[in-house]
């Protein structure tokens, strides 16, 4: 909990009482209150240092110059944690300022021993620099920010909307921050490594033209544009002779990249085996060394890799490891076990989940050497072997719906060979080989998808049973998508299914590491040869909700003959020849309808302006949020509506409805087209609400304050005022 730690008080010269108070993180109240002693000249010093129109965040710091009664006596302030000591400013009584301490900077004179001065650092929003950000789901900016403002321990009175001009749409609702919302992991990397909440905060506000700053105990959330058109009218009164007339910057133009963070593959990873694996480790029995657990095999266990009756121990093929290590499912069988592949003179190198397989050594089943490993057989069919983690599905309009799909796929090794990287012959199983080939025609797996809300509740499931049922399919897409169904799924709702599209009578969708293709369940019917062209998966149609999105993948394997047209589970006969049952984990990824089924994914998005061509410097803004012109749901980065999710395309503001990013060119435009009047001086302090400042020999004009510090004992600002325009478009901006 936060205690009061320190205060104290001063008048200055206009009999304003300031006072400063510090609280610090502890378990229990302090015993006693420490009184803060100042300096006569500046004890207090608040900075708002300048920031340029374009730029979001306008932090600012305070400089607290305090007494030590004696040695050291404030230098445990200093700790390294932020956020642990914050500062409130009170201004007769009222808040006005609030931050948290620096801690990366401490110093005080060394040589005296007491009564000597220490200057203390707060900041405001510079402490979101040091905080990861760590939500997750779709959140509204205002929940972000004011999420980002409790960590940052900021007291205020009010989040102030009042100078938002930006709206959903031409004469709507007011674009603020509650109406507006983004998804959480915009903000984490391929690695799950997480934006600071600074950035998070910056990359939110933006793309939509807005600036945050504490002002007068309260945070404003505002555009130039609501501010110029609705905030109070201040005039400047200058209080010395030190004034200065400059200009501020002319921009040649404006280029606004948006970075989508767009991946069609929602879940692309295989297991991540963490567990120890090596080159360096082989074994040839169907003991399990000390050491762990793992089985070396051969190229095949053919009599011709003798020389004189000795083996060649060294023609190894591949080891497998064992493991209950390992990440990237939310859920495993517990009987069932990580595997890793690792290649030696063969193989090929892969992890996932082992359900069942015998040992290697050299020897074919019937000698009885190979031992199986993982016998899982179980009689209750609802065993789930694997559920992926939950990924998002954002909503889309009905039209849009229909330009998508979800393909679902998984890798699956069901095999008769002993080594299934190499050719079979005599020594390498040929004849169950031969025999699977030709029977297992058509492999199922049963599987859920179902599709759940923020809070964990079932909206819909897919189902494809009754294709998954039936024998007389059309051989297309367009006759054997499933179809969405509300509630949680059940067992039985789902069927992956494996097959050859060259060859369905003669041949196997199985043996080697193969994919599901589009489930047309027991059809003898022909198939397009566009059909059989698609690329590997089912395709789910896009779901008429949005959600988060998990698969579950059940035990077990059902095989139909081409001749039966009846799906049956491996009988016993069959189970004990399959040597190997190994799944790699489920891929989703959300393509478009199109010819090709092409990834649903969007690259960087670029937006230019010219400013004013006979200006020098272009401004270059990089943006994590923001919008595109064009419906992308893999696009985490783009904003949407907090009604309904909905990706939003434009934005409105000043009479104009376009994306937010050339809204946000057209307020450059505004304030950097042409030379606008800067002005910097003393004068008094600036301490009422955000505002807007007329200045007597300026006529006509409003200014905006880029920068201000303020001593607060002399009660006098040095700042730097100016000019700026509401959002004004040309037929050449437009």
């Amino acid at each position: 909990m936060e205690h009061l730690r320190y205060s104290g008080q001063f008048l200055s010269h206009e009999n304003i009482v300031w006072r400063v108070d510090i609280y610090q993180e502890a378990d229990e109240p302090f015993a006693s209150i420490g009184v803060l002693r100042f300096p006569a000249d500046s004890p207090l010093v608040i900075e708002w240092a300048h920031t340029d129109k374009e730029e979001v965040i306008c932090g600012s710091t305070a400089s607290l110059t305090i007494v030590s009664p004696g040695d050291r006596t404030y230098e445990d302030l200093y700790i390294i944690l932020p956020g642990s000591i914050r500062l409130e400013v009170l201004r007769n009584g009222l808040l006005y300022w609030s931050g948290a301490l620096d801690p990366e900077f401490y110093e005080e004179p060394y040589s005296a021993f007491d009564e000597y001065e220490v200057k203390l650092t707060f900041s405001d929003f510079g402490i979101l620099d040091r905080l990861k950000y760590d939500l997750t789901g779709t959140r509204t900016l205002e929940n972000i920010l004011q999420y980002a403002l409790r960590r940052s321990k900021i007291q205020y009175g009010e989040l102030n909307q009042d100078y938002l001009s930006t709206y959903l749409e031409e004469g709507g609702t007011r674009a603020t921050l509650d109406e507006i919302s983004v998804r959480s992991d915009n903000f984490y990397d391929e690695d799950g490594e997480a934006c600071t909440l600074y950035e998070v905060i910056e990359g939110m506000l933006q793309p939509l033209a807005l600036r945050l700053i504490q002002k007068n105990g309260k945070i404003w959330v505002y555009d130039l544009n609501g501010l110029y058109l609705s905030a109070q009218v201040r005039n400047i009164v200058w209080t010395s002779d030190d004034q200065k007339m400059g200009v501020d910057k002319v921009i040649n133009n404006v280029r606004v990249t948006f970075s989508p963070y767009s991946n069609a593959k929602l879940i692309d990873r295989d297991i991540d085996y963490t567990d120890e694996y090596s080159e360096d480790k082989t074994n040839l029995t169907s003991d399990k060394p000390i050491d762990g657990e793992y089985y070396s095999y051969y190229i095949d266990y053919a009599d011709d890799h003798k020389i004189d009756d000795t083996w060649d121990y060294s023609l190894l093929s591949f080891t497998i490891f064992l493991s209950n290590e390992g990440t990237g499912l939310a859920e495993k069988y517990a009987a069932a076990s990580y595997f890793h592949i690792q290649p030696l003179l063969g193989g090929a190198e892969a992890s996932g989940v082992a359900f069942s397989f015998y040992t290697g050594g050299h020897g074919g089943l019937t000698t009885g050497w190979p031992k199986r490993k993982l016998n899982l057989q179980t009689s209750k069919q609802e065993t789930v072997l694997m559920k992926t983690h939950r990924v998002f599905v954002p909503a889309l309009e009905t039209a849009d719906q229909k330009k998508f799909y979800i393909r679902l796929s998984m890798e699956m090794l069901i095999d008769a060979r002993y080594n299934p990287f190499t050719e079979p012959n005599d020594a390498n199983e040929k004849k169950n080989y031969d025999s699977m080939k030709g029977k297992f025609n058509f492999v199922m797996v049963p599987a859920t998808v179902t599709l759940y809300d923020e809070e964990g509740n079932a909206l819909m499931h897919y189902s494809n049973k009754e294709i998954a049922e039936s024998s007389d399919k059309m051989g297309s897409l367009a006759y054997t998508k499933g179809k969405w169904l509300p509630g949680k799924a059940t067992y039985g709702s789902c069927w992956l299914e494996w097959y050859d599209p060259e060859d369905r009578r003669y041949s196997s969708g199985v043996l080697g590491w193969k994919k599901n293709r589009q489930c047309i369940g027991l059809t003898h019917n022909d198939l397009f040869d566009s059909f059989k062209k698609m690329k590997e998966g089912e395709y789910i149609p896009y779901p008429e909700k949005g959600g988060y999105l998990e698969v579950c993948i059940y035990v077990g394997i059902w095989v139909t003959e081409w001749t039966k047209k009846t799906n049956t589970v491996v009988g016993d006969e069959w189970y004990k020849k399959i040597r190997w049952m190994l799944y790699k984990t489920p891929k989703i990824e959300v393509v478009r309808g199109n010819t090709v089924y092409s990834d649903a994914e969007s690259g960087n998005i670029e937006y230019t302006g010219l400013i004013n061509e006979a200006a020098k410097d272009g401004v270059k803004l990089d943006t994590i949020c923001g919008t595109m012109e064009d419906i992308c749901p893999t696009a985490k980065g783009v904003i949407c509506q907090s009604a309904n999710k909905l990706q939003i395309m434009k934005l409105a503001r000043a009479g104009r409805t376009t994306q937010a990013e050339q809204l946000l060119i057209g307020t450059m435009y505004s304030q950097f087209a042409e030379r606008k009047t800067q002005l910097v001086g003393t004068t008094g302090i600036l301490a009422d609400d955000l505002s807007v400042y007329t200045e007597k020999c300026q006529t006509g004009k409003r200014l905006i304050c880029l920068s201000d510090t303020q001593n607060v004992i002399s009660d006098e600002s040095e700042l730097e005022i100016v000019e700026f325009r509401p959002d004004e478009y040309t037929s050449d901006n437009k």
